[in-house]
């Protein structure tokens, strides 16, 4: 039979302690094998897994050595979500070192010396291997990662890493399997971790040529593990290749053929896929959203939202059904953001954008609704929201769902009940629906007594709120997120808190003043434009901008304080408001008559607003600028980049202000491109035609001047200091009103 003759070949004998390796010349066999490790430890879990099948010739055999042939045949390895499968084609194959690497040696071979205990003596045949990894790799035009590809292959392509996968022969046996677990323990010896490894080999056949692409029962049982045949259906291999578009973008961006490259291959996936397959479509917006022709709001518009792959697109969706007025889907995106999209957070990843997006969108809807019936259907569309039983999906919305309710209630003790409802969770924007309902009691003529209570309490929460802020962390919220998405929060509180003091100046007409310099006080500056300058514009439309610091000089609090106090105060408003500087001067020059106001101005404005960091950057063309070089000018700056659809849409502005400078003498024009190469904005800029000037960021800029968003418009003053100018604002007539300054 052939087993027994096979066994007998290699003298292979299971209860044998010690055997003798006996292979004839010419011979030829084939294994394949499985290795599985499972890494638990406290605070990080991982998962290797690796299928291989390897043929074998028996070249010759001399001095008790044996010189054997090894060829590759087959790689299925899980490398991280991904399987490299090293039978598809090299066009199919991911953009990455591993599954490129193990595709080569698939077409490649090379020599073991082996004595006859099976012990590995030499390998042969490596640098060869190495070079051929390599060569394909620059062929391919196959990106690196924060690993160099020599470094990889330096790492792979090694003694110990051919002598693992051709290590059968220390076992010459048919079959072999370890199942074992590794417990590692700290140097005090406490258990730390454990890896459950299982190893498998099996031999296949002395005639590997007359079974090519033969299905093992170990290949089998890979596949099974890897889910192989889910891997592989259409709409997971261009689910993939789109993914990969994605990342080429983000290589390539700003790059001025990218766009037409991906169109062009998405075009292609397209043909395998019927015009309204919704899988295929949703997959698709995973490239789209980065493409500024590329269709994605055309898209996103046809693809229910349960076949639409991120929160992002979910908000985005929605955000345009509110904008229509439809709030039917409120609630399904609810539920999709706190099941589909959880995660293993206590929060989703995504908690503050979808907040933001129901708060403003939803939100700002109700805020909007006059009509009875409308706001009795939001109403019960939160209730429904309610019974979906998810709790930080309740709490999120119970400001907004009390808002409702005020906005609905006309008896007195029913807005009483509400004028006691708290709420106070990290993402419920306590603060907003705090005031909007206090307005709504000032409307319906609730008691001043209960009225003074609920704006007291108010204020302590806003208090709180900015507190926690403070405070560094948030309970069950990640350090990480807090940092980048929720600490920003704090300057909205500020205006909350500066909106709910002049509310309660309204209440008590002895404390008035009072109350009102509180609000003053806590009215948004500069500053905290420049620290979230979207956050506060959301805010704004739901509580708009007053001017309490003209109402508290203009109530008589100016009798209380001096001259240089009283024009500080005015300071801030001019820097907020440029318009108001000729008043500023004629209450400078009433109050100081022989005073010299630039001298003041300019002093105070150094008091109130950040410096210019120092910067020297080269512009485009080599030369180079530093911030030195525009002392005693103003400067306009956008920071922004040739990958930004945002920054492109409205670069022409930047154009028109450069091409018809309001005031040549004071004013320079100038651009710092981030997070982009000098060929894509050289390529760009002669495109359209443009001629502003171009700063290439040096990596650090951005930091200095604390850039968290693009496109970002930054006035230089003559003295060094530098204010923030709201994006997409009228920026001619917001210049004219700065330029008319003396600094």
């Amino acid at each position: 039979m052939k087993i027994n003759l096979l066994i007998s070949i290699l003298l292979i004998c299971g209860i044998a302690k010690a055997q003798t390796l006996k292979l004839k010349v010419g011979q030829k066999f084939s294994y394949d094998a499985i290795n599985s490790a499972d890494r638990k430890e406290k605070k990080y879990n991982s998962t290797t897994y690796e299928y291989w099948k390897t043929n074998f010739d028996v070249i010759s055999y001399k001095n008790g050595i044996y010189t054997i042939k090894a060829s590759p045949e087959i790689f299925l390895t899980k490398w991280g979500n991904d399987i490299h499968d090293s039978t598809v084609p090299f066009e199919e194959q991911p953009a990455e070192f591993m599954a490129i690497a193990k595709k080569t040696m698939t077409i490649s071979s090379y020599e073991l010396k082996i004595d006859g205990k099976g012990n590995i003596t030499a390998i042969n045949g490596l640098p060869e291997i190495k070079a051929a990894i390599m060569a394909k790799l620059k062929a391919l035009n196959t990106p690196e990662g924060y690993q160099k590809h020599q470094e990889l292959a330096d790492v792979v392509i090694s003694e110990n890493y051919f002598k693992e996968r051709s290590s059968f022969f220390k076992h010459p046996v048919r079959s072999f399997v370890l199942d074992t677990t590794e417990t590692k323990f700290s140097p005090e010896g406490v258990q730390i971790g454990t890896t459950h490894i299982i190893k498998k080999f099996n031999l296949l056949t002395t005639s590997p040529d007359k079974f090519v692409n033969l299905s093992t029962p170990l290949m089998a049982e890979a596949k099974a593990k890897l889910n192989y045949t889910d891997y592989y259906t259409p709409i997971k291999k261009a689910t993939r290749k789109i993914q990969e578009l994605a990342d080429q973008h983000h290589r390539e961006k700003g790059s001025q053929t990218i766009e037409a490259e991906i169109m062009k291959k998405l075009d292609s996936l397209d043909k395998g896929f019927a015009k309204d397959d919704y899988q295929y479509m949703g997959a698709k917006l995973g490239v789209l959203t980065y493409l500024n022709y590329g269709g994605y709001w055309d898209v996103l518009e046809k693809v229910p939202y349960e076949y639409l792959p991120g929160e992002n697109d979910i908000d985005n969706k929605l955000t345009r059904d509110l904008g229509r007025g439809d709030f039917s889907n409120v609630k399904k995106v609810v539920e999709l953001s706190f099941t589909r999209f959880k995660g293993e957070n206590f929060y989703p990843m995504n908690m503050e954008n979808t907040s933001s997006s129901l708060h403003d969108n939803f939100g700002g809807l109700i805020y909007r609704l006059q009509n009875r019936d409308s706001l009795q259907a939001a109403y019960n569309i939160i209730k429904q929201i309610e019974q979906l039983q998810i709790p930080i999906a309740t709490e999120m919305l119970k400001g907004m769902k009390t808002y409702v309710q005020a906005k609905l209630a006309t008896d007195q003790k029913e807005l009483a009940e509400i004028a006691n409802t708290h709420f106070n969770s990290v993402f419920d924007k306590a603060g907003r629906y705090r005031i909007l309902i206090y307005d709504e009691l000032v409307k319906k003529q609730i008691p001043d007594s209960i009225k003074l209570a609920y704006i007291d309490y108010t204020i302590d929460l806003d208090k709180k709120k900015i507190e926690m802020i403070n405070s560094g962390a948030i309970e069950n919220v990640d350090p990480f997120y807090f940092t980048h998405f929720i600490s920003k929060n704090n300057v909205v509180y500020k205006k909350n808190l500066a909106d709910a003091y002049y509310r309660k100046s309204k209440l008590q007409k002895h404390t008035e003043e009072s109350y009102l310099q509180m609000a003053a006080d806590y009215l948004p500056t500069q500053q905290d434009i420049i620290d979230n300058q979207f956050g506060l514009k959301s805010e704004y439309k739901f509580t708009p901008f007053v001017p309490y610091t003209d109402l508290y000089l203009a109530s008589g609090g100016s009798a209380g304080i001096n001259d240089e106090a009283k024009l500080s105060k005015y300071v801030d408003m001019v820097i907020l408001e440029p318009e108001r500087y000729s008043i500023l001067k004629e209450n400078y020059l009433k109050a100081y008559p022989k005073g010299d106001f630039k001298a003041f101005f300019s002093k105070a404005l150094k008091n109130k607003l950040p410096a210019v960091p120092k910067f020297s950057l080269n512009e485009r063309s080599g030369k180079t600028v530093a911030n030195i070089d525009q002392q005693n000018k103003f400067v306009f700056v956008d920071f922004w980049g040739t990958w930004c659809g945002a920054c492109v849409a409205e670069i022409d502005k930047i154009e028109a202000i450069h091409l018809k400078n309001p005031n040549p003498e004071k004013l320079l024009v100038t651009t710092i491109a981030c997070f982009d190469k000098k060929k894509n904005v050289d390529d760009f800029m002669a495109k359209e035609k443009y001629t502003y000037q171009v700063l290439m960021s040096d990596g650090k800029v951005e930091k200095d001047f604390k850039i968290s968003g693009y496109p970002t418009k930054l006035l230089f003053l003559p003295n060094g200091v530098y204010l923030t100018i709201p994006y997409f604002s009228s920026y001619e007539d917001i210049l004219n009103k700065y330029l008319k300054w003396e600094i």
